[in-house]
């Protein structure tokens, strides 16, 4: 048999069943022939089922070939932290670079960096610890100050504030720039609790203090006000003052004659704010003694003007309004001073001698006990709580606490003067006679001195007029 058996266009005449074999099959297209989508003449169409097998051999794409040349994929695990080749399960470096290492150790400047890193890090921590020691109370004076307790507030400043000073002083001595601060805007806030708490005046020298002239944006506004009210403060003092040195002994001066002083000086500052004004033409007629009734009406209409201003009338307010036996009125200003601050010790003292003038002895001391899980108490606090023990006859009691609580750094002569009156009524002429003298060094008491001759009573100088020793 010939190898061109299936050759086109040459038919196996040796083989009779050729031609029926090559009729069955589609001609093939000579070279130079047109592309046609019918079938040759009389050639039977091949179903479906009759397809012609796919080839075994497949042939690949030429950009899938892979190249001879290139290194065999490495299986992936642990590679050199150093290089990248692989490496052994549980080993961090391949050989090569574990001798290269050895054979160069670190050097002493290496060394001496780690030293100087680690003691940077020793030292920034130090530093965050001590921060962390000044923002503290700062912390918690913003709460405060979100609580409108304005005493607290303005303490834990001044507690980060003397933080940061005795940090600075131990530790960099020799440094006028301070290391350590509470921060610009603490002390900002500080001022402005500050400024509710004890008024614009004071506040105002704060500013000049720690800012000179030039106070930040948020304390411009106070300090303007500061600079109006100085110069009327200043002013008024000197002529007040000018005034009070031509009386003689004893005298309190003229009501009218200090509130025509007054009304010259607010019209040559016209600038002054009128409360400012108004306090002053109360406060002189108050020093004058002399007609509480008008000196009431003038306080009335302060706080009607005014009515949060407790920092500028509230002592001589409370003792005036006693002084006319507005002792209801007198107690609305305690109320008040309670509300911003129930552990102040002089407001509380202030509150148990207004309810003690109204005999509610057993509110008194309730308020005491009270203050007492609040703060330490202080010397007038006791000298309150002693009051009400003589009133109630305890007098062995009442001169103990008025003695231990005595300190002569501190006290007042209405401390001295309680205590002789005390010592008195317990028959102890030892206590009485080393009171008195020294009673008697500094000022008469006249009241002591008729308690003592039998001519008035406790109560009528503890429970009448303005219910302070005299």
């Amino acid at each position: 048999m010939s190898d061109h058996t299936n050759l086109p266009d040459e038919p196996d005449v040796l083989n009779p069943d050729a031609g029926e074999t090559a009729s069955a099959q589609a001609p093939a297209e000579a070279p130079d022939a047109p592309q046609t989508d019918t079938a040759a003449p009389d050639a039977p169409q091949i179903a479906a089922d009759e397809a012609p097998a796919e080839p075994d051999i497949l042939i690949q794409d030429l950009e899938n070939v892979p190249d001879p040349s290139a290194p065999e994929a490495e299986e992936p695990g642990r590679r050199c932290a150093r290089c990248d080749k692989s490496v052994p399960d549980g080993a961090d470096f391949c050989d090569d670079c574990l001798q290269t290492m050895q054979a160069y150790p670190i050097s002493p400047g290496a060394w001496i960096g780690a030293v100087l890193a680690v003691l940077f890090g020793l030292f920034g921590l130090f530093v965050l610890s001590v921060n962390l020691l000044i923002a503290h109370p700062v912390v918690e004076g913003d709460q405060a100050l979100e609580n409108d307790d304005l005493r607290g507030c303005y303490n834990h400043y001044e507690e980060s504030y003397n933080i940061a000073s005795r940090l600075n002083e131990l530790l960099f001595p020799k440094s006028d720039l301070p290391f350590f601060s509470n921060g610009s805007r603490t002390l900002e806030k500080q001022i402005v609790a500050l400024r509710k708490l004890n008024g614009p005046y004071q506040a105002g020298k704060s500013i000049e203090t720690f800012y000179g002239e030039k106070p930040p944006k948020a304390l411009r506004e106070t300090y303007a006000e500061y600079k109006d009210i100085a110069a009327f403060v200043e002013q008024m003092q000197a002529k007040y003052y000018e005034y009070k040195n031509t009386l003689k002994p004893g005298q309190t001066g003229d009501c009218d004659k200090m509130l025509e002083l007054v009304e010259e000086t607010a019209e040559k500052l016209p600038k002054t704010p009128e409360y400012l004004v108004q306090y002053y033409r109360f406060s002189v007629c108050f020093s004058a003694s002399n007609d509480p009734a008008r000196t009431c009406k003038l306080l009335d209409e302060l706080i009607e003007m005014q009515p949060d201003a407790l920092w500028m009338y509230a002592s001589e307010g409370i003792r005036a309004y006693n002084q006319n036996e507005e002792y209801e009125k007198a107690l609305s200003i305690c109320n008040a001073l309670m509300q911003r601050d129930a552990s102040d010790p002089a407001t509380v003292a202030y509150t148990m001698a207004e309810l003690r003038l109204m005999q509610k002895f057993n509110d008194a001391v309730a308020i005491y006990e009270r203050a007492l899980k609040l703060t330490e108490p202080s010397s007038e606090m006791q000298r309150q709580r002693a009051i009400i023990l003589m009133l109630q006859g305890e007098y062995a009691e009442a001169q103990k606490m008025l003695v231990d609580s005595f300190s002569t750094s501190t006290a007042t002569l209405e401390h001295v003067a309680t205590i002789a009156l005390c010592a008195f009524a317990n028959d102890d002429k030892d206590v009485y006679n080393e009171y008195k003298t020294m009673l008697d060094s500094y000022a008469p008491y006249e009241q002591v001195d008729l308690f003592a001759a039998g001519e008035c009573t406790l109560e009528d100088i503890f429970l009448s007029g303005g219910g302070e020793v005299k």
